[in-house]
Protein backbone atom coordinates (compact mmCIF):
# COMPACT_ATOMS: atom_id res chain seq x y z
CA UNK A 1 0.00 0.00 0.00
CA UNK A 2 1.58 3.16 -0.78
CA UNK A 3 2.30 6.32 1.53
CA UNK A 4 0.89 9.54 0.41
CA UNK A 5 2.34 12.96 2.32
CA UNK A 6 0.27 15.87 2.39
CA UNK A 7 0.84 19.51 3.67
CA UNK A 8 -1.58 21.50 4.53
CA UNK A 9 -2.19 25.13 2.56
CA UNK A 10 -3.04 27.11 6.59
CA UNK A 11 -0.99 25.92 9.34
CA UNK A 12 1.63 24.21 7.03
CA UNK A 13 1.62 20.59 9.08
CA UNK A 14 3.15 17.68 7.18
CA UNK A 15 1.66 14.44 7.50
CA UNK A 16 1.80 10.98 5.85
CA UNK A 17 -0.90 8.32 5.24
CA UNK A 18 -1.03 4.19 4.09
CA UNK A 19 -3.81 4.38 1.83
CA UNK A 20 -4.83 2.27 -1.03
CA UNK A 21 -4.65 3.85 -4.60
CA UNK A 22 -8.73 3.15 -4.11
CA UNK A 23 -9.08 5.57 -0.93
CA UNK A 24 -10.30 8.86 -1.81
CA UNK A 25 -7.35 11.57 -1.09
CA UNK A 26 -7.22 13.42 2.36
CA UNK A 27 -8.90 16.43 1.78
CA UNK A 28 -8.55 18.46 5.67
CA UNK A 29 -5.72 18.56 8.00
CA UNK A 30 -6.47 16.45 10.91
CA UNK A 31 -5.00 19.65 12.71
CA UNK A 32 -6.87 22.61 11.77
CA UNK A 33 -9.20 21.19 9.26
CA UNK A 34 -7.89 23.74 6.33
CA UNK A 35 -7.48 22.21 2.86
CA UNK A 36 -4.49 20.01 2.40
CA UNK A 37 -2.77 19.37 -1.02
CA UNK A 38 -0.71 16.10 -1.87
CA UNK A 39 2.99 16.63 -2.08
CA UNK A 40 4.51 14.71 -5.08
CA UNK A 41 7.40 12.40 -3.55
CA UNK A 42 10.10 10.83 -5.10
CA UNK A 43 8.75 7.18 -3.47
CA UNK A 44 11.31 4.27 -2.60
CA UNK A 45 12.75 3.65 -5.71
CA UNK A 46 12.98 -0.32 -6.67
CA UNK A 47 16.00 -2.23 -5.71
CA UNK A 48 17.01 -5.81 -6.49
CA UNK A 49 18.80 -7.73 -4.04
CA UNK A 50 21.64 -9.74 -5.43
CA UNK A 51 24.03 -9.30 -8.76
CA UNK A 52 22.71 -9.17 -12.39
CA UNK A 53 24.89 -11.97 -14.26
CA UNK A 54 25.62 -8.86 -16.23
CA UNK A 55 27.15 -7.19 -13.06
CA UNK A 56 29.37 -10.00 -12.21
CA UNK A 57 26.61 -11.82 -9.92
CA UNK A 58 27.40 -14.85 -11.30
CA UNK A 59 30.28 -17.29 -11.34
CA UNK A 60 29.09 -18.55 -14.88
CA UNK A 61 29.07 -14.73 -16.58
CA UNK A 62 25.65 -13.92 -18.86
CA UNK A 63 23.73 -16.65 -19.51
CA UNK A 64 23.21 -15.13 -22.74
CA UNK A 65 26.27 -14.25 -23.71
CA UNK A 66 26.89 -17.54 -26.12
CA UNK A 67 23.97 -16.37 -28.11
CA UNK A 68 25.56 -12.91 -29.03
CA UNK A 69 22.40 -11.27 -26.92
CA UNK A 70 22.88 -9.28 -23.22
CA UNK A 71 20.36 -10.05 -20.74
CA UNK A 72 20.62 -6.19 -19.71
CA UNK A 73 20.06 -4.94 -23.36
CA UNK A 74 23.87 -3.54 -23.91
CA UNK A 75 24.86 -3.53 -27.52
CA UNK A 76 28.70 -4.81 -25.39
CA UNK A 77 28.75 -8.28 -24.07
CA UNK A 78 28.99 -8.58 -20.65
CA UNK A 79 32.27 -7.92 -19.14
CA UNK A 80 33.63 -6.60 -22.26
CA UNK A 81 35.08 -3.02 -22.78
CA UNK A 82 33.77 0.35 -24.79
CA UNK A 83 36.30 1.25 -26.97
CA UNK A 84 37.30 4.86 -27.42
Amino acid sequence: MPTYEYECTACGNQFERRQSIKDEMIRDCPECRSEVKLQVSGGSGFILKGGSPCEGGSSTGCPLANSGATCCGSDLLCGSRAMD
